[in-house]
């Protein structure tokens, strides 16, 4: 984790052009730990997907430690009902993914092909966003930078979780974080 990570995720929402933000928080060296526990215990689709989602709420609720100007959220009316006295909210993965499930269009994968990214793509369809940024550490990959595909900076299944009509950004927060680029326009009529 970078040490001055609030200042620069503070300088990215900042160039967010919104009203209200939520921040789907990855699961980090966690997840990592997660992802060696699998390997080593072999455990379930299912039991691995779950607990790198619980390892997203660890990390969500350290940032909303480090951003005191942010809620940490549980659910899509808690959301709603935040916005009217802070901008920022953060998601606690596990119950807002339950929540959002109940009410889905569209199935969320289970595995390690699934990551923060696609969750976050699913959200935000599910939750009807108009756009959705993607703070990442690298710089937006040049040849795919206007089509998402495998290879490209984001899970495998991540195109598949964004609706065409939704507008995607890329911001690197490590080494440029208060530009917020185009990666992905709306298509019109999806």
């Amino acid at each position: 984790m970078l040490p001055d990570l609030p200042d620069r995720l503070k300088t990215m929402l900042d160039s967010v052009a919104a009203d209200r933000v939520m921040l789907l928080v990855g699961g980090g060296r966690s997840a990592d730990l997660v992802r060696s526990w699998d390997e080593i215990h072999r455990l379930d689709t299912d039991a691995s997907h779950w607990l790198a989602i619980d390892s997203m709420g660890l990390t969500a609720r350290l940032l909303a430690k480090l951003l005191p100007d942010t809620r940490l959220v549980s659910g899509h009316a808690e959301a709603h009902d935040a916005g009217i006295s802070v901008r920022t909210m953060i998601l606690d993965p596990r119950p807002v993914i339950e929540e959002a499930a109940e009410r889905a269009t569209k199935t969320l994968p289970v595995g390690w092909d699934c990551t923060s990214d696609s969750i976050a793509g699913w959200l935000a369809n599910q939750w009807k966003a108009e756009s959705l940024v993607l703070a990442k550490s690298i710089d937006i990959p040049v040849s795919e930078a206007l089509s998402p595909q495998q290879g490209s900076g984001v899970d495998p299944v991540f195109p598949s979780m964004i609706s065409g009509s939704m507008t995607v950004y890329w911001c690197n927060v490590r080494t440029a974080p208060h530009e917020i680029t185009l990666w992905k326009p709306a298509t019109a009529g999806s």
